[in-house]
């Protein structure tokens, strides 16, 4: 039953970590600037139904993200049809949430994971991918409630604001402290926000690290202690 188990947390990690990769590969051909902004909402809302499957062994959490993740699909899609600005910052607001909580749900399985194993890896990779995908819902959330938050040397959208997909690039170069310097965060909500996103990278990479060494001594003094036995 456990090793089931453990199979079925394992397929629920890979689901998220596919959608994940598929989104952020395929966005820029499929994004709105690219005309294919359907397309670019089914990726989006695969990766909010993989979400809810990832969170799915817990009964609470699982409730928590049916709700929300229902409500980001609802906001976004009636903002696909009739182009309402307030379901746009509805979506973005919910979403944030939604991937907030899933992100915590799924760290907190990683960090709690006795042992290194597929689950572990393909969450651990989750929970990364979800960080820097939340944070840059914050970044479209803010720039959706104050326009020019954000300043961009070439800009794609038309009236010159920044979309999702745009501020998607940021929060990944942001969160590797890579910098390129084509976009710049312009009001101090926009400067928190990218500040702290750089803090989390580096932070998580460096707490991950610790976490699996610690499980790797564990392992290798169970298999000594084992071996002693014999």
């Amino acid at each position: 039953m456990s090793t089931i188990r453990r199979e079925g947390v394992r397929r629920k990690f890979l689901v998220l970590l596919a959608s994940l990769i598929l989104l952020l590969v395929l966005y820029p051909y499929v994004g709105p600037e690219s005309g294919g902004e359907i397309f670019f909402k089914v990726l989006t809302s695969i990766v909010l139904i993989a979400g809810v499957h990832a969170v799915s062994d817990s009964r609470r959490a699982l409730i928590v993200a049916a709700l929300f993740a229902s409500a980001a699909l609802l906001s976004g899609w009636l903002y696909v049809v009739t182009d309402i600005p307030a379901l746009n910052v509805a979506e973005n607001a919910i979403s944030l949430i939604f991937y907030t909580h899933t992100t915590i749900i799924i760290l907190t399985v990683v960090l709690r994971s006795r042992a290194i194993t597929t689950d572990t890896i393909y969450g651990a990779i989750c929970v990364y991918l979800l960080i820097g995908l939340t944070y840059a819902n914050g970044y479209t959330f803010i720039e959706t409630m104050n326009p020019g938050s954000f300043y961009a040397s070439a800009v794609h959208e038309p009236g010159g604001r920044l979309a999702f997909p745009d501020l998607l690039y940021y929060s990944f170069v942001t969160m590797t402290t890579l910098g390129y310097g084509d976009i710049t965060p312009i009001t101090n909500q926009a400067r928190s926000l990218a500040m702290l996103e750089a803090v989390s990278g580096v932070l998580y990479v460096a707490v991950l690290i610790s976490r699996l060494i610690g499980s790797l001594g564990r392992s290798s003094g169970s298999d000594g202690d084992e071996e002693q036995k014999k």
